[in-house]
């Protein structure tokens, strides 16, 4: 995507427009009811917005702790697992997932924020709750394939 990051997809997926207007990846399957979207955003862009609040660090915990809490806010009877800070593919990264209901409708979600060299990125991947144990670790193998390419990881070369 955009020569900078790639992830892995299921073949019963298709490119979407309308899921999130800042997302640079955008797939679904509405039959299915699953969704995967990728956000990212320049690292400088976040650090300006965090440093004018005292609520968040300016680091990668900050990222993390202010998209986390607008989670929480849109999601009701939400229930989270503890996140996981972990690699992938050599970024790291902080994984969890939850549970809760949007307009009433149960919903599972499994998400990764990842800190590349110049952004951030959000994989947010969502289905409906009765669909946890279908999709789930199919959910967590997307995750799992987000990969730095291209322009991103030649600007990290360029600079050692």
């Amino acid at each position: 995507i955009k020569n900078e990051y790639s992830l892995q997809l299921p073949d019963f997926l298709s490119k979407a427009s309308y899921l999130h207007q800042d997302a640079s990846l955008q797939y679904q399957n509405a039959l299915r009811e699953f969704y995967v979207v990728v956000i990212d955003e320049p690292k400088q862009d976040f650090y300006n917005i965090a440093e004018t609040t005292e609520d968040f660090p300016a680091d990668f915990e900050g990222y993390h702790q202010i998209l986390k809490s607008g989670l929480e806010e849109a999601i009701q009877d939400i229930q989270i697992t503890p996140t996981k800070e972990t690699q992938i593919n050599g970024l790291k990264a902080k994984i969890f997932s939850l549970t809760g209901e949007i307009e009433t409708i149960p919903v599972y979600y499994e998400v990764a924020y990842v800190e590349g060299k110049d952004k951030f990125y959000q994989i947010v991947i969502w289905t409906l709750k009765d669909n946890q144990e279908k999709y789930g670790e199919q959910m967590r193998n997307i995750l799992s394939s987000f990969k730095e390419t291209g322009t991103a990881r030649n600007n990290d070369r360029s600079k050692k």
